[in-house]
Formats: structure tokens, C-alpha cells, sequence
């Protein structure tokens, strides 16, 4: 009987290597705002877990193996960061002063209308008759 639940411990480790596998592959392969060498450590992960749970099913006839507990715990990290990063606003949504704020650079010539009075007349006088 135990020898049996081994066996089937052993086809369940298989089936979460190769999804597994896949599943990160295919995140690494979707494009999204994660930094590409993000997306290049999911896709290598995706590509070793594949291999290894591949090997296992078609090569491995008995003997010694490695149990990695990460396969159970990795491939669900990496989709709640997946979607954690894809709903994520971006940077560029509005932090910061809007563009033509602050400071001209050291000589350049000020942009146009910075720092000068308006081109009509000054706030609250009447408009002058000329």
C-alpha cells in the first residue's frame, strides 16, 4: 500500500512539473509590464521544470530523484505577480508635476512665456483702449 501512494506522489510530481512548466513559459512569453529579466528567469524556471518533468516521465526508470518543493509553490507565486503587475497602474499615469514645470537649465534661453508677464492686460484691470 505505500509503496502504491508512492507511485502516486511520484505521477502527481510529474504532472506539477510539466504544468507547471508550461504555465511559466508561457507567462515569460506574454507580453506585460514586468522588466524583461523578469520575464527571462520565469521563462528559464518554465523551460527546467519542463525538462525535468519530461525526463521523468519518458526516461527515468527508477532509482533516486529530486523532490523540489518549488513547483508547488512557485508557479502560483509567479501568476498572482503576474496579475499583481498587469493591473498595476504604470508610472507614467500622473506622478510628478506635469511637463514644463520647474527650473530652466543653465544657458538655455527660458522657454516661451516663462517667468514673463501675460501678453495681455495684467489680471483684473479693465482692458485698455488704445
Amino acid at each position: 500500500m505505500c509503496r502504491l501512494r508512492g507511485a502516486h506522489v511520484f505521477h502527481i510530481y510529474q504532472l506539477f512539473l510539466i504544468v507547471s512548466g508550461v504555465v511559466m513559459l508561457v507567462l515569460a512569453g506574454i507580453g506585460s509590464r514586468r522588466s524583461p529579466g523578469l520575464r527571462i528567469w520565469n521563462g528559464i524556471l518554465g523551460a527546467a521544470f519542463l525538462i525535468y518533468g519530461l525526463y521523468l516521465l519518458l526516461f527515468f526508470k527508477g532509482g533516486h530523484y529530486f523532490l523540489f518543493f518549488y513547483v508547488f509553490i512557485l508557479p502560483v507565486l509567479m501568476v498572482v505577480r503576474f496579475f499583481r503587475d498587469r493591473s498595476r497602474p504604470t508610472a507614467a499615469t500622473g506622478f510628478g508635476p506635469p511637463p514644463g514645470y520647474g527650473q530652466p537649465t543653465f544657458g538655455q534661453p527660458p522657454a516661451p512665456g516663462y517667468g514673463q508677464p501675460p501678453a495681455g492686460p495684467g489680471y483684473g484691470q479693465p482692458p485698455t483702449e488704445q
